[in-house]
Order: structure tokens, then sequence, then C-alpha cells
């Protein structure tokens, strides 16, 4: 008797595998798509609101398809675990229907073991469904695992033998071994030059730490730097966006200075020339940057930095991440070759879901030289919108005052705190703190139109359309909590600080770090360049300096406690093309008429004067008593004079300013 020649062969049991998996994952992303509130942004959607030529290059187009290539890679190499896992059994001479049994038995326990891990380790994933399952337990995916891994290993041992098993198993261990090594820290050797160390908090409200009367709970390792630093009372950012920030407080100018007015200015523009960085570099200093979300801060090697951490700038960035989400990609994040595969997911703090804080912990202290001085400028975005991490927040809402976004930024707050303390225990460990200069400060503050932050006026009514309170940041210069910031300084010797704990008031700017930097460091030959002024150590009998802060482009879509990312897309990405480089810019040929949309401000004592582009009448806020006054009817001995007087002089240059020739009608 003949037996029937079986259909199942192992190159078939490969295309069923391929075939099935895309399956699988069309429902995932079916699944997926009905679960997320926020539609996410796909370029169909971004058509329909920027011109193809303003957004499709080659760089751009090449980013997208070398991630939808890799993801292809990385499932047929599943495809191929999975096929020759079943390659001793598919050789069997048993019959086609127990041989597609077998295949699918090792194909879903495949399926099954991904999904669980996906929801074990990345819980905040929208494929994260098995997350409270049985199934997660690690006693069983560890015996899943081992099932699986023996059925992969018995088939390696079938298709290649013994030997040449025994010799990929060595060169994987070896592999798996240094990849391990590289993640401990390099500890530092000693250095006569003290590093010089600045840690950016994305949007953190002072008000929110022990210093200005908040909870000592809601970042207590922050309030323990803190209390053995000198913290700089009314600091203002002098623009509230990250880049703008960034470029000020690295050039010590403000931004009519440097030119960088906007979020993603392209560099052409600005100027990225720092006498700072230049004059550390003399000095035989390693620049370093590192930052966890890049959208929207581009800076890299071009400014200057030897080194930069971070995961991948450009305009791919939001789309991949907004359509990212699926087991295999989150379970390969975990690796550090993810870099070079997903350039654009490996610690992202904008892919929430899958970000890890001490990874890009590691990353970052691993990173600097062991052999001469560091300047590390690191920033942590942990508390920028959307608030969202890889965990699920604590469900105790004891805190919880009907403002949503508040709540979750005080959790987020506490993450981020967490975060704060593991780099600064990473510093110590690695020798990096043993003679080093730290400044800690927040780029911005946030909006959540808070009671406490509103500003009134007894002669108009509370719903008058002068809007002084306002959510997020760089919208609006009356809102005082999106523009102060955090200031820090301490000194650290032998891994401790030596710094004794004080509060200095006045008025103080983040452009003052650069100046005190080449101060500290004895370096500042000349400081007349700089718009800032080092940093004084002690109190001085009478700070009458003046702090300028304009704002950004007001994003309606933004301005509202609960935000459509749809929304925000399409009304931002109107403002923006694709460079070259395959990054966003906002618009050079609009640029001149976005400046115009500015709104200007100039802080002395406690007053903040304002000229605002679309009113008629300039703004006087008594900061300290929280009012607001239209300035041709304030009857007060406020400074007015003078501080127009100087605004006027700052802001000559910029196109549209003083559209109603405040200026001009008092002979500035």
């Amino acid at each position: 008797m003949i037996e029937p020649t079986s259909l199942i062969t192992i190159t078939r049991i490969f295309w069923r595998t391929v075939f099935l998996i895309l399956f699988v994952t069309c429902l995932l992303l079916f699944y997926r798509k009905l679960l997320q509130y926020y539609p996410p942004a796909v370029i169909a959607d971004l058509m329909t609101h920027v011109k193809n030529q303003h957004f499709i290059n080659f760089v751009l187009v090449f980013d997208l398809f070398y991630f939808f290539v890799v993801c292809v890679i990385l499932h047929l190499i599943w495809a191929a675990v999975i096929t020759v896992s079943c390659k001793p059994w598919i050789e069997k001479k048993w019959n086609d229907n127990t041989k597609t049994l077998i295949w699918m038995a090792i194909f879903f326990g495949h399926m099954t073991l991904i999904i669980a891990l996906n929801s074990l380790f990345y819980p905040t994933s929208l494929l994260g469904f098995l997350r409270h399952s049985y199934i997660v337990s690690p006693a069983l995916l560890i015996f899943l695992s081992f099932i699986l891994g023996s059925l992969f290993l018995y088939g390696m041992y079938h298709l290649i033998g013994g030997v040449k098993l025994s010799i990929v198993a060595t060169i994987t261990i070896i592999f798996t071994s240094v990849n391990l090594v590289s993640f401990k820290n390099n500890v530092q050797s000693p250095q006569q030059k003290p590093n010089v160390i600045i840690i950016g908090v994305d949007g953190l409200r002072p008000d929110h730490l022990l210093y200005k009367n908040g909870p000592l709970a809601w970042a207590p390792n922050i309030n323990g730097f803190l209390s053995e630093a000198v913290v700089y009372d009314h600091t203002y950012s002098p623009m509230a966006r990250t880049y703008v920030a960034w470029m000020s407080l690295l050039s010590g100018t403000y931004p009519v200075k440097h030119g960088a007015r906007f979020n993603l200015t392209s560099p052409s523009q600005v100027n990225t020339e720092f006498d700072l960085i230049n004059k550390l570099k003399k000095n035989n200093y390693k620049m370093h940057y590192a930052m966890d979300e890049r959208r929207f801060n581009q800076i890299d090697e071009a400014y200057g930095f030897d080194k930069v951490i971070g995961p991948k700038a450009g305009a791919a960035d939001a789309l991949i991440a907004n359509n990212a989400d699926l087991p295999l990609i989150n379970l390969m994040l975990n690796n550090s070759f993810s870099k070079y595969i997903f350039p654009y997911l490996y610690m992202n703090r904008a892919y929430g879901k899958a970000y890890r804080p001490h990874q890009f912990n590691k990353e970052v202290v691993n990173s600097l030289a062991t052999d001469s001085p560091n300047f590390l400028a690191a920033h942590f975005c942990m508390l920028h919108w959307p608030y969202t991490s890889r965990e699920f927040i604590p469900s105790e809402n004891t805190d919880w005052t009907g403002n949503y976004n508040h709540f979750m930024y005080k959790k987020m707050l506490q993450k981020m705190d967490n975060q704060f303390a593991d780099f600064i225990h990473r510093l110590k460990e690695s020798g990096q703190l043993n003679n080093a200069h730290v400044y800690v400060f927040s780029d911005h503050g946030e909006g959540f139109m808070l009671e406490k932050d509103t500003i009134s006026n007894p002669s108009y009514p509370d719903d008058y359309s002068l809007k002084t309170n306002a959510w997020g940041h760089g919208t609006n210069v009356m809102n005082q909590a999106q523009a102060d910031v955090l200031l820090a300084y301490s000194k650290f010797e032998n891994g401790r600080s030596v710094q004794q704990g004080s509060v200095i008031s006045g008025l103080f700017s983040l452009v003052d770090i650069a100046p005190s930097i080449l101060a500290k460091l004895e370096l500042s030959d000349h400081l007349s360049f700089f718009d800032g002024e080092p940093l004084p150590s002690r109190e001085k009998k009478d700070n009458n300096r003046m702090i300028f802060v304009e704002s950004s482009l007001p994003v309606k879509s933004l301005n509202t406690s609960f935000i459509d990312k749809k929304a925000v897309f399409s009304e931002t990405y109107s403002k923006y093309l694709v460079d070259g480089n395959g990054r966003l810019i906002i618009k050079p040929n609009e640029y001149s008429s976005f400046i115009k949309r500015k709104q200007r401000s100039i802080y002395y004592y406690t007053w903040q004067l304002i000229f605002l582009p679309d009113h008629e009448e300039l703004v006087l806020i008594d900061t300290l008593n929280s009012k607001w006054h239209y300035l041709s009817e304030y009857k007060g001995d406020a400074p007015w004079p003078v501080m127009l007087k100087s605004i006027c002089e700052h802001y000559s240059e910029d196109p549209g300013f003083d559209p109603y020739g405040y200026c001009q009608s008092n002979n500035i």
C-alpha cells in the first residue's frame, strides 16, 4: 500500500505562519483602533492640512519605510522561529491533521506568550489586555517560555546539528553578556576640573515644591536636593517652550539675540555658536546633550555637542510613535540594540507606554567620559503632556479635585521624582559627582486653570475678554505659572553636596546659567556678550534687574482640559514643513508674521508690563497681589515708565511690535 504524500512541508508551514501572523496583527490593530479614544495621526490625516511639498521628502519617506521594513523582518524572523520549532514534528510520518494541530498549538503558544509578556511589561499598552489574567503570572510565563524555547532548540538541533547549535549558542551567550556589561556604569577617574551638570525637568512648577509651600510628598527627592542647594526665587523662562528655553540657557541671551523665537525654528535662522560651549571645549570638556523627547527640541551635534543621547529627531517621530503599539515591537525595546532598529522609539518619552526612565538614565551616565571633565545638559520630559507612562498611576484618588490634567500631572511628578533620584544616584556611583557644579531647572511651568493662578481686576467682571488664566505653556504671558520656573545650584564633592541650603529672593532668568558656569570655572574673561548675569551666592541688597518674557504662538486646541490629539496635529502641522534632513521646522517664509502675533512682557520688582498683539491697551500686573490694570487707567506708583522704555528698546527690531505706537508716543 502506497502512503499518501504529505501536503505539510516546512515551506508551507512558514508561509502559513506568516499569513496567520499578518491576520492576527490586523485583528490587534482593529482592536486597538476601537479602544483608542484619540485617533492616531496618520499620513492621510496630515495631508488634508499640510501641502504635499511641505511634508513629503526623501528622508521622511525613508524613515517610515525603514520602520515598516524592520517590522516586517521582525515578524518574518518570528515566523521562522515558529517554523523551526515545528520542523521535528513535521518531518515525522504522521497525518496532515496531526501536523496542523501541532503547528497551531506552537503558533498560539507563541502568540499567547508575546501578548502576555507585553501585558506584563507594558500594562498601559492598548494591547496589554491580559494584564489582569492568571496568564501573566511569572511562574506560568517562565514555564511557557521554557517549553517554547526547548521546542525551538530541538528544532535548531534537527536543522543544523549539535556542533553548529553549540557555536550559535556560545555566540548568543557572549553577545548577551556584552549587552548586559555595557549597561554597567563606568567610573570617572579623578579630575582637576569640575564636571558641569545641568538637569532640566520639563514643565516643573515651583509652587509644587516644598520651598514654595508645595507638599513634600509630591517630590521628596527633588525637595531633598533643593534643601542642600541655593534656590533662586522668582526665576523666569525667556519663553515657556523647551527649545527656546534651552537656547536661552546655553547662549546666555534672550530670543531676540539668539534667534530661536519658536520651537522647531530652522537651524539656519538661529545662532548655534555658543560662547559657553566653545570655552568649555577649549578647556578639554566633553560636551553631552541628553533628552528623552525630541519632537520639539532638536538640539544636536550641530550646536557644538560631542554626543547626543536620546531618540532620533525627525518628523517621522509622531507618525511612528502613534502607530507602533504592537507586542513584538514593545518587547524589542527592552534591548539596547533597539536604538538602531527603532531609533524613534528607543528611550522616547513621547512613546510613554514603553518608556523606561531608568534605561534612559543608564544610557546617559554610561555615555559620559571617564578620562576628562564632562559638561552634561540633560532634560527629562516625564512631566510633559500627555502624562502617560509604562505603569498605571496609583489608584488612590485622595487629591482628586475634578481637574484631570492637573491630577495626572501630580501623579507624573512622583514618577519624575523617582527618575531624578535614580539619576543622581547613578552620577554618584560613576564618580561624576566627586567634583561637580550641578544646576537643576525647569524650562517652563504649566497652566491648569487653577483658582490660585487667577489674576483679577475689581473694575471688570470675571468673564471679561482679557484672559489672564490659561492652559498649557507658552500660550499666555499673563498666566504666571507658565514662565515661573525652578532654578537651583549645588556644589558636589566626593559624591555629596557641600552647599549650604538657602533661597535667594529677587528676579532671575535662565539666561543667567551660562555666565554663572563660566564664573564658577573662572573662565569669565568677559561677560558683556551675555544678557544674563552670574547668579549670586547670597542675598543681594537691591536686585533691580529687568527680565523679559515672551509667548509662543497660541494653539487653540491645546487651550482645553481634554486635548484632542488630532485637532492639535491639524492646527500645528499647518505651521511647519519638513526640511532636507527629515525634520519638522516652522515655515521660514511665515516666520515674521508669526513673530507679529507674540505677546511680550517685562518684569521689574513685583510688576509685569505686557504688550498684547490683539489688544490696544497695555496691561500692568501687580504680581505680588495678583491684580491687573490697564496702563491707561492705572493711578499708582509702579515704575512703568522705565519698564516701558526697556521693553521698547528690547523688542525694537521685532516686526509688528507696538502696532499702536506706545513707544513712539512716549518718545522711545
